[in-house]
């Protein structure tokens, strides 16, 4: 089955569908595709009582509803104090994805609340659903959030839930999301990702295709162009060597050695092309 039909559900053989988690995740996210409410608002005393609260869920629940009508931007942190609180009740699971996906809908760029959400799905790791969030974060939180799902894909978050087999299968998914959608900074990424993965299993070639498809996209990563650099060089090809040290070094390095061996090298491909 191709990728795409996939995570569409296309063509989806009836053992594919999505696990309760999953759907009701798919069920909730919508919400998110709403226009950001305007947060002008404000209520200081249900303020100050959502900093003093210590007490039941109904009580956090009515203080939540006053932020709301205030249109008081405390509401979205009402909604992950919510979630925090129930999120290990038993049977509480669709009040704790409910609470998530409304601090969200709230508070649209908060890049804490998209990590809070993320670790809680990963519990329960379904590849259409993790991609299906990666494609409602705001582009602006998206090369914060890559990492938390790398390490998803390896197995090595919190949850270390997601099969290893199907590592690949959410890397993927999550390239075509950047694709389709023209996110050079997540391509950049990605592609730096696959490249470091693929020099690592001693496949040159492949590793070369990603990093021009990082360069491509933007990336001023210095290990890109530090790698693939070493590679071009060897092969006698300056001119394309010159144009990755230039774009990296557009934006300086923090690191004095890195800055330091890469201008270096830039300076031989200048020599070198006379």
């Amino acid at each position: 089955m191709k990728l795409w039909d996939w995570l569409t559900g296309r063509n989806k053989p009836r053992r594919e569908r999505p696990p309760a988690f999953a759907a009701t995740v798919f069920r909730l996210l919508p919400r998110l595709d709403q226009p950001e409410p305007e947060l002008t608002g404000s209520d200081p005393d249900a303020q100050r009582k959502l900093n003093n609260w210590r007490s039941s869920e109904p009580n956090l629940r009515a203080i939540i509803d006053r932020l709301a009508k205030a249109r008081d931007p405390a509401v979205a942190n009402a909604f992950l104090l919510l979630a925090k609180t129930i999120r290990y009740q038993p049977g509480r699971r669709d009040d704790t994805l409910a609470a998530y996906i409304d601090a969200l809908y709230y508070d649209r760029h908060n890049a804490d609340l998209w990590r809070e959400l993320i670790d809680y799905a990963a519990s329960a790791p379904h590849i259409p659903m993790l991609a299906a969030l990666f494609r409602r974060a705001p582009a602006d939180v998206r090369p914060v959030l890559l990492g938390q799902f790398l390490s998803i894909s390896d197995g090595n978050d919190r949850m270390g839930n997601l099969d290893p087999a199907n590592g690949p299968r959410l890397r993927d998914a999550l390239a075509e999301a950047a694709h389709a959608e023209a996110d050079r900074p997540s391509i950049a990424a990605l592609a730096a990702d696959a490249a470091r993965r693929a020099e690592a299993a001693g496949e040159q070639d492949v590793a070369v295709h990603h990093w021009r498809v990082a360069v491509a996209a933007g990336s001023t990563d210095p290990m890109v162009a530090d790698r693939f650099t070493i590679w071009l060089t060897q092969q006698g090809e300056y001119a394309e060597a010159a144009h990755v040290l230039r774009q990296t070094l557009a934006v300086p390095p923090k690191g004095t050695t890195v800055r330091q061996r890469l201008e270096k090298r830039l300076a031989r491909c200048e020599r070198a092309l006379g």
